[in-house]
């Protein structure tokens, strides 16, 4: 694990464990132990960041209970010590196994960043601002190297590179006629037929076709018997070996260059697809104009859009370009709204069932989720604006763009694709 963003973290002053060497060992293994359970589903991960940033939240939130269980197994008398939850201890459990299961994967970073930087403008933070920084910071880089890696055209021309067909050790035996063999059945041939004609009767003699017969008899018994103990010489395998490493190497050569080839086709659609989207403002779901929409559904069926257009792995330039494209339509550009504001007028919207269906259905629960989900919710009528605080640790009269609404939705949708991977 990371000491060093722990011992940032206990340097922050988030919470005390005083001086004992114990309680530190015992910190480190909780974070291996929430490590394991996170790496095994992703799904987890949104849920855990959103507690982990919250100063806020309730000392009921399941997650944080869940993280005792975690944390007691090792620390027996943490409650001992700490009669009320101990939830920034549990928080910086999580804040330690998030930058450490980001660290080895850019998909966990990707998931943990786009989640974390959605509620990041919220979060009330104190101490452990400079902690929540360093993990923006360091995951969101790992996250975005990753999507440019993925994004990148080419430039260089694709080179096959091959070695030279090379045969070693390759050697012939020695190929020998048996000239005293064929000495002996040659002179036989040279006898008179059995008709008596000999060579003083010509080759046309019966005597010609005898020792033709004969003679060609002798020769290719010679030859076969020479070339038979060359075959034996000579191992498949001295000939097979060197040819199939060098088609080998060939075939990897020539995929890694097809490859290298389509993922900058690829990039190049991707691009083309998205200004396109731009240029057009048309939406593929609802098959019509977006100035065809009203605001309060605009940013949630933008932000669905675009998340059903692109690759899980997306650089943050897409993220402005739905920005971009948001302030053409928006008459208002830029200007901030309350969420109840943005809520109550979804409730009034007679057109709000349009994207009610775009939105994936989530599994209800208790406990911290996004925006996006409780947006789910709340157009299903299974949650009502009061509860927005509590769901989200956002407050009502918090604000936002609508632009930036739509890449929250965009963020949020992104992040169930690559969980459920």
């Amino acid at each position: 694990m990371d000491d060093n963003f722990l011992q940032l973290t206990l340097k922050s002053g988030l919470f005390d464990i005083g001086d004992s060497d114990d309680r530190l060992k015992w910190l480190q293994q909780s974070v291996t132990a929430l490590v394991k359970l996170l790496k095994k589903d992703y799904s987890l991960l949104p849920n855990y960041a959103l507690v982990a940033l919250d100063p806020n939240i309730s000392d009921k939130e399941p997650i944080l209970n869940d993280v005792e269980e975690i944390v007691t197994k090792y620390w027996k008398a943490l409650r001992g010590k700490y009669p009320d939850m101990p939830k920034n201890i549990h928080r910086g459990v999580i804040l330690n196994a998030l930058i450490e299961v980001g660290s080895e994967d850019p998909v966990a970073a990707r998931i943990i960043y786009l989640t974390s930087t959605n509620f990041y403008p919220y979060a009330k933070l104190g101490k452990e601002k400079d902690v929540v920084y360093t993990l923006l910071t360091e995951l969101g880089e790992i996250a975005e190297n990753n999507a440019i890696e993925e994004w990148s055209l080419i430039e260089e021309e694709p080179k096959l590179k091959l070695g030279s067909l090379k045969i070693n050790d390759l050697k012939f035996g020695k190929v020998e006629l048996d000239s005293k063999d064929l000495q002996e059945k040659l002179f036989a041939a040279l006898a008179n037929s059995p008709q008596g004609h000999g060579p003083q009767h010509g080759g046309q003699s019966s005597w010609g076709q005898s020792f033709s017969n004969k003679s060609s008899i002798a020769i290719t018994e010679s030859f076969n018997s020479a070339l038979s103990e060359l075959n034996k010489s000579l191992s498949p395998a001295t000939l097979e070996d060197p040819i199939n490493k060098f088609f080998t190497s060939f075939k990897k050569s020539l995929d890694d260059n097809l490859k290298s080839s389509f993922a900058s086709i690829v990039a190049v659609e991707r691009r083309s697809k998205l200004l396109w989207w731009k240029e057009t403002l048309y939406s593929p779901s609802l098959k019509k104009s977006y100035r065809e929409v009203s605001n309060p559904v605009l940013p949630i069926l933008m932000g669905s859009d675009l998340n059903e257009q692109v690759a899980e792995i997306t650089p943050t330039s897409v993220d402005y370009l739905l920005r971009d494209t948001l302030l053409i339509l928006n008459e208002k550009k830029g200007e901030k709204i309350k969420f109840k504001d943005f809520f109550n007028s979804l409730t009034n919207d007679s057109t709000k069932s349009e994207v009610t269906n775009l939105l994936p259905e989530i599994n209800e629960s208790d406990g911290r989720i996004s925006v996006t989900d409780f947006i789910v919710l709340f157009l299903n009528d299974k949650a009502k604006l009061k509860d927005f605080t509590e769901r989200t640790g956002i407050k009502q009269d918090d604000e936002v763009s609508i632009e930036d609404l739509s890449v929250a939705i965009f963020h949020d949708l992104l992040t169930k694709r690559l969980s459920s991977k």
